[in-house]
């Protein structure tokens, strides 16, 4: 016996804390980890595992699920932002809550150099087609992934 009295419980447990974290953090990283839970709890299910066989199998089967499906994850939920749509729910939110909005640069950014801009308190790391100097205010046109994409206020 295990946490929770049964080893099958105790991965479904944390399969199921990994893929809240991953709604609560920003990066599709964890949904990979809860994943390689489950598939310890399905195997664990059905056959007889030692504990130490059980780990390693889900630390392999978590970083196989990584670096084989979090391109196709990231491409899933970031397939419109490049097109400047608002697609989803999450996209609508993004799109209320930022784009339009005027911030502050505070520190310079050139087309080949990403800076700091403040929205809502937070610095954000901001990416332009044109120099901005800290100081300047300027519009959020795009969000892409943690980074704002920003232009000159036109008059």
């Amino acid at each position: 016996m295990s946490l929770f009295g049964s080893e099958v419980i105790f991965w479904f447990a944390v399969g199921f804390v990994f893929l809240v974290l991953e709604i609560l953090t920003p990066g599709i990283v964890f949904v990979f980890f809860g994943l390689g839970a489950w598939l310890v709890m399905a195997l664990r299910f059905f056959f007889p595992l030692w504990p130490s066989f059980q780990f390693v199998i889900f630390i392999l089967s978590s970083v196989i699920f990584l670096v084989l499906l979090r391109r196709q994850f990231k491409l899933l939920f970031n397939r419109a932002k490049s097109q400047g749509r608002v697609d989803s729910l999450s996209e609508s939110i993004v799109a209320e809550n930022y784009l339009g909005r005027e911030v502050e640069v505070l520190k310079d950014i050139a087309p080949d150099r990403p800076g700091l801009v403040e929205l809502n308190g937070t610095n954000w790391t901001a990416r332009a087609e044109e120099s901005l100097t800290a100081g300047q205010i300027v519009r959020v046109v795009e969000v892409s992934g943690l980074t704002l994409i920003v232009e000159k206020l036109k008059p």
